[in-house]
C-alpha cells in the first residue's frame, strides 16, 4: 500500500465564509495540502517547490512560499485559505489543487526522470533572487504597500501570544485584560469579527460547550480536532456551525494553553456577494493564521497517551501503535502507516480508527472489533 503522510493542520483552523453562487451554497474551509514528490519511482528528498495561489480576478498569482521535501519526499503546506493553488518548480507547473472542503488535499508529483549521467535537480534559476512571502509579494498586491507603510499592525497579548492584522481593514479592540476582538471595518454592522481570549482554570471542551450552547441545534455543530493555530505539535478542538436561516457562520477553536485555555471565536455573515464574502473569509483566516507565541507550555490533558502499544496476534505477528508526543505516530497492522492521534481517533490516510486508552491499555476499534494493545514503552 502506498503511504501518504497525513496532517491535520491548522489549515482547518478557521471556518470560512459561505459563498452563495447560482442558488447553491458551498462551505469553503482553509486546509492543508500533503504533497508526495517522487522521481524515478522513489521519494525525492530535499527538492524545492514553490506554492502559488491562483488570482481568480486576473493579475499575478500570489506567491505563498518555497517548500523543501523531507527525506521521505513529503511536504506539508498548512495555513492555506480557500482557493485554487499550484506547485511550481523551474517555472513548470507540477501539480494543482483546490481548498474547498473540511478535509485535506493529497497532491502527488512525479518529477522528470533522471537520465544516467545527468543531474536534474529541480531548482529556481540562479539569477533569480530567492523570495519569501514576507519580502517579495507580487506588485499586484497593493494592500501590503501603502503611503505610510504602517498598515500591518501587531497586537501583543500579556498572555504570551501576538497576532498580526491589517489596520486598513481591521480594528483591534481590547475587551478586558485577557480578551481582544478584531473587527472587519468594511461591514458597518460589525458582524465579521475574530475574538481571542485566554480563560484560566478550565479545559478546552468545557469552554467550547459554554460558547456553543447558544448557537442553536447542537447536533448541527460540526466537531473536529487538529493542530492548534500557529503550531505543528499542539492540539486543538473545533466547533463549526452555519445558520441556514440567517446566513450566520460561527467557528470556535480552543486549546489547552499555559494553565488555561486559549479560545478563538470567528463570526461571519453571508451577504450573497461571493467576491465580498471571500474577501472577508481570507481576512478573518489571516488573523488567526498569523498567531505566534512567546512561550507555549506543555499540554497535559493527554500527556499519558504517548508511548508504544503492542498486540501479539494468533499467528505470533506483533501489531503496534506508536503515539508520539507531537500527535504524530504509526499504526502497524498488516502495513505500517503514519497517523495523527487526537482524543478519540487515530487518523491515517483516508481512514479513521476509533480508539480509547484506559490505564496502560489502548483499545482500537477495527471493523467493529475492539483490539487491546498493551503499552510496552513510553514515548522517546
Amino acid at each position: 500500500m502506498k503511504k501518504l503522510f497525513l496532517s491535520i493542520a491548522a489549515g482547518m483552523l478557521i471556518l470560512a465564509m459561505l459563498a452563495v453562487s447560482a442558488g447553491a451554497v458551498r462551505m469553503p474551509f482553509p486546509g492543508t495540502d500533503i504533497v508526495t514528490v517522487c522521481q524515478n519511482g522513489t521519494p525525492a528528498a530535499e527538492t524545492s517547490l514553490d506554492l502559488y495561489r491562483v488570482n481568480p480576478f486576473g493579475g499575478a498569482d500570489t506567491f505563498i512560499g518555497t517548500y523543501v521535501t523531507d527525506s521521505a519526499g513529503k511536504i506539508t503546506a498548512s495555513h492555506l485559505t480557500t482557493g485554487k493553488f499550484y506547485w511550481q518548480s523551474a517555472k513548470t507547473v507540477m501539480g494543482s489543487f483546490e481548498i474547498v472542503g473540511a478535509g485535506y488535499v493529497y497532491t502527488e508529483i512525479e518529477l522528470p526522470a533522471k537520465q544516467p549521467g545527468i543531474t536534474t535537480e529541480i531548482e529556481l534559476p540562479v539569477d533569480e533572487p530567492e523570495s519569501t512571502p514576507e519580502t517579495e509579494l507580487p506588485v499586484e498586491q497593493p494592500e501590503t504597500v501603502t503611503e505610510d507603510g504602517h498598515e500591518q499592525m501587531t497586537y501583543m497579548s500579556a498572555d504570551g501570544f501576538q497576532i498580526r492584522y491589517n489596520a486598513l481593514f481591521v480594528e483591534a479592540r481590547e475587551i478586558d485584560g485577557h480578551s481582544v476582538e478584531f473587527v472587519y471595518l468594511a461591514e458597518p454592522d460589525g458582524k465579521d469579527v475574530v475574538t481571542a481570549s485566554w480563560i484560566a482554570d478550565k479545559q478546552p471542551e468545557e469552554v467550547l460547550y459554554e460558547v456553543t450552547d447558544s448557537w442553536g441545534d447542537q447536533e448541527a455543530i460540526q466537531r473536529l480536532e487538529g493542530f492548534f493555530p500557529g503550531t505543528d505539535d499542539k492540539w486543538g478542538y473545533w466547533r463549526l456551525f452555519t445558520d441556514a436561516d440567517t446566513g450566520a457562520v460561527k467557528c470556535a477553536i480552543a486549546g489547552e494553553y499555559n494553565e488555561g485555555v486559549l479560545l478563538f471565536v470567528i463570526e461571519s455573515q453571508v451577504t450573497g456577494d461571493e467576491e465580498a464574502d471571500m474577501t472577508v473569509s481570507d481576512t478573518l483566516a489571516g488573523i488567526v493564521d498569523s498567531v505566534t507565541y512567546f512561550d507555549f507550555g506543555e499540554q497535559t490533558m493527554y500527556s499519558y497517551f504517548p508511548g508504544t502499544y503492542e498486540l501479539t496476534g494468533e499467528d505470533g505477528e506483533i501489531c503496534q501503535v506508536v503515539l508520539n508526543e507531537d500527535h504524530t505516530g504509526t499504526l502497524a497492522l498488516q502495513d505500517t502507516v503514519e497517523i495523527l492521534w487526537g482524543s478519540i481517533e487515530l487518523n491515517a490516510s483516508g481512514v479513521t480508527y476509533e480508539y480509547t486508552i484506559e490505564g496502560e491499555s489502548l483499545y482500537l476499534n477495527l471493523d467493529g472489533e475492539w483490539l487491546c494493545f498493551e503499552k510496552t514503552a513510553e514515548a522517546e
